[in-house]
């Protein structure tokens, strides 16, 4: 069997995790108390087994009076049995104690880490892979539960057990105690060592679990699924998935014997306890005056001393192990938070979406070029900006700080002369809204869907918002209308339909700010027509910044700002820019103009729409 020391110490890990329960001093004490005296009601019963033995002893070594025997006998009974009654009913309150305290623990440390998820930016989760987020969140903080529901409890109490049945052997007889009682600090270095080693193999195998739940979350879902089937990869995901499933298997096998190992030398030595406790009471009973009740106590409690000890060595194994549970939760919880509010965070009170941007630098983490280089942007309020150039320009990049997903390196971001920094998180989110070329919608209604842009909406509202973005033919013709369940990720709709959905939450929202990417590039003409309508009642009376992939947008921009390797290059109207005959001139002449052709020849032969995925020229396509 290979050893390691695990790289966190123990003992570091040991103490922050009792720390979750300082909030429940009160009632571990309270707990301590109950086990106590649950325990000595399991034990007290023993001397009266020495005092019934004796008194069988006595009366048949004594003629007549069976009777009086025979009551005391009755009367000792009828005492152990209210012992152990007391006994049964105090550990229902220890498990109520136990469950109230670990349940509190565990609702604490799954809000706390949920919170301390939901404010990382949008670089932990683009590195992280989602089943490894899932499994930490579930599967790790729920074994942390038994760890501490069950493992916790069941240590305290074999642990008082255990003092309480060594206090009576002594009380009976030291002499036997003591060599019952020396032999016992024998086990606590094998059982420190099989801990740790069991704390190593438990978190491989919950790193591997996690690996493979991210493997499944990948593969079997909507997107995942099609890839595998078009690229006929079904056999290579099987075997990617036996591979872990197979270590797994190993792993497992290694936990499980390393202390079955362990428990087998505990129950041994626990049975030649016993054999010893006979053979040298037995002498003393002969040769040392000892009496028969006390030899028969020490049986009964050399067996409740070596059971729960045996436990408190399987026990304390387990909790050792389970450290590493509490290590993988810890590390997402010292995870730094990128993204801090300000202590003094204001409120923007009715924004009016002026919007800039002052010599703004930014490169994503481990990237060796900046995304954005100096830049400078403005949009007035109520004007429509227009962000146009090649793909990985800098554009998408923008629009994630202006909602600050990240914050620049150099340089300041700012709404109505407020740093992006200095407004609390959900002043900014009420007054920035977005419709990203990537529609995602939940596995819901579409009532629901919508409703995300204002959870307080009235169905009144939902209409009004659902007419505003196209969506009143698509609520006609479904039987359960707004009821409609859209799938995973809104699969059961079109992209154009999913479109509309975001664009009517988009108005339920109404934020000052509107941040589009024109997303349509992917859509037929007509629909696009559609979709651009709805855009331009949505953009109405707002500021709007579009990275445009359309013509009719750019020529709606009141001013356009070209983008090229992380800078601005050009900015002014359509007819400025094409006047100065630089990069966006050769843009339009490569890519719009083209599009407009193809746009004015369509339209003039009033083509029916087929389908919602063909693909006329675009200008860029996302960062």
């Amino acid at each position: 069997m290979h050893y390691r020391v695990p790289s966190v110490p123990s003992r570091r890990i040991a103490k922050r995790s009792a720390l979750l329960f300082r909030p429940y001093l009160w009632m571990l004490a309270l707990l301590l108390a109950v086990v106590v005296v649950a325990s000595a009601l399991q034990l007290l019963p023993v001397l009266v087994i020495a005092r019934i033995v004796n008194t069988i002893e006595a009366a048949s070594n004594t003629v007549g009076a069976p009777e009086d025997a025979t009551r005391e006998i009755l009367k000792y009974g009828l005492l152990a049995g209210s012992m152990f009654l007391g006994a049964g009913l105090l550990s229902v309150a220890q498990t109520l104690i136990t469950q109230r305290i670990g349940q509190g623990v565990m609702y604490a440390m799954r809000t706390r880490l949920h919170t301390h998820l939901q404010r990382q930016s949008l670089n932990f989760h683009t590195e992280n892979q989602t089943g490894e987020i899932l499994s930490r969140v579930t599967t790790d903080v729920n074994q942390v539960e038994q760890a501490v529901t069950i493992t916790l409890a069941e240590f305290m109490v074999n642990m008082v057990t255990l003092l309480i049945a060594v206090g009576l052997m002594f009380y009976l007889d030291w002499r036997i105690a003591l060599l019952a009682a020396a032999s016992l600090p024998l086990w606590i270095i094998p059982t420190k060592r099989i801990g740790n080693f069991q704390r190593r193999l438990r978190k491989e195998w919950q790193e591997e679990s996690a690996t493979m739940a991210s493997h499944l979350e990948e593969t079997l879902s909507v997107s995942g699924a099609m890839l595998v089937k078009s690229f006929g990869r079904q056999e290579y995901e099987t075997e990617r998935f036996e591979h872990s499933n197979a270590r797994l298997r190993r792993l497992s096998i290694q936990r499980v014997m390393a202390g079955r190992w362990f428990n087998m030398a505990t129950e041994l030595f626990g049975s030649v306890a016993l054999i010893a406790v006979f053979v040298v009471g037995g002498v003393a009973v002969l040769n040392d005056g000892v009496d028969l009740g006390t030899v028969v106590a020490f049986s009964v409690l050399v067996q409740r001393v070596f059971q729960p000890f045996a436990t408190i060595a399987r026990v304390n194994t387990t909790l050792i192990s389970s450290l590493a549970l509490f290590e993988r939760v810890f590390e997402y919880l010292d995870r730094p938070v990128e993204l801090i509010e300000s202590p003094d965070a204001r409120v923007l009170e009715a924004p009016r979406g002026h919007v800039r941007m002052e010599g703004v630098t930014f490169a994503y983490p481990g990237a060796e070029t900046p995304s954005l280089a100096d830049v400078d942007f403005e949009v007035l309020p109520g004007q429509m900006a227009a962000l146009v150039g090649p793909s990985g320009a800098g554009k998408t990049t923008m629009t994630y700080l202006l909602q600050r997903f990240y914050d620049p390196d150099r340089g300041r971001v700012t709404i109505d002369g407020t740093d992006l920094r200095d407004l609390s998180l959900q002043s900014l989110a009420a007054t920035v809204g977005a419709v990203m070329q990537e529609t995602f919608l939940f596995h819901n209604t579409l009532r629901e869907n919508i409703r995300y842009g204002r959870l307080d909406a009235t169905d009144g509202e939902l209409l009004a918002a659902a007419a505003i973005a196209g969506l009143g033919d698509l609520l006609r013709e479904l039987p359960e209308g707004l009821d409609t369940v859209v799938g995973e990720r809104g699969y059961r709709l079109s992209g154009g339909q999913k479109q509309r959905v975001a664009i009517a939450r988009a108005v339920l929202k109404d934020p000052p700010v509107l941040i589009f990417d024109e997303a349509t590039a992917s859509l037929d003409t007509r629909l696009e027509r559609e979709i651009r309508d709805a855009t331009t009642r949505l953009a109405r009376g707002r500021t709007t910044v579009v990275i445009a992939h359309r013509l009719s947008t750019v020529l709606e921009a009141d001013v356009i700002y070209v983008f090229d390797n992380a800078r601005v290059v050009e900015r002014g109207t359509h007819a400025e820019l094409l006047a100065a005959d630089g990069l966006y001139a050769a843009l339009y002449h490569e890519q719009f103009a083209e599009a407009g052709e193809m746009e004015d020849r369509q339209v003039d032969a009033e083509a029916p729409v087929a389908s919602d995925t063909a693909s006329p020229p675009a200008l860029a396509q996302v960062d």
